[in-house]
């Protein structure tokens, strides 16, 4: 059984999600977009900022939930308890999905389409190199306890 789902600090959401951040924006620079029915400053920022705060108090329910437990989010520390409370009990990756709420508010916030459009790489990237070995190693760790638990909460919502 492996000792931790991940063990380089370049297979971490940060890096996925701000490579894609960062290429979103690079390619809205190269080739400019808009949303057409959001030209008002004002109106994006209705619809971008609760996005945003959505984002923000998930990430921060779901790191309390793991402090809690005594569970890292660093690569390569083993995980020694499952945490099915909190913001887990309504999903099995809430920090993942924390980060794809917010980025579609920074998207609409910024008039950065690009942004939405790498959502999709983004997403798959997140679930091909992140999140099944991670399931992989919980499967591993905690046998039929997280099979239940896999059953009954959803992946991402």
């Amino acid at each position: 059984m492996p000792d931790a789902a991940h063990h380089s600090r370049w297979r971490t959401a940060d890096v996925v999600f701000g490579l894609g951040l960062i290429l979103g924006f690079m390619l809205n620079y190269v080739f400019p977009l808009s949303f057409p029915y959001l030209d008002q400053a004002l109106l994006r920022h209705l619809i971008g900022a609760p996005l945003l705060l959505l984002c923000g108090g998930i990430i921060y329910m779901a790191q309390r939930e793991l402090a809690t437990e005594g569970q890292g989010t660093a690569p390569g520390i083993p995980t020694t308890r499952m945490v099915k409370g909190g913001v887990f009990q309504y999903s099995r990756n809430p920090l993942y999905t924390g980060l794809v709420i917010g980025l579609c508010g920074l998207a609409i916030a910024t008039n950065t389409p690009w942004l939405l459009i790498m959502l999709l790489p983004i997403i798959a990237v997140t679930h091909y190199y992140l999140i099944l070995p991670e399931e992989k190693y919980l499967e591993s760790r905690f046998g039929d306890d997280y099979r239940q638990y896999k059953a009954r909460v959803r992946r991402w919502l």
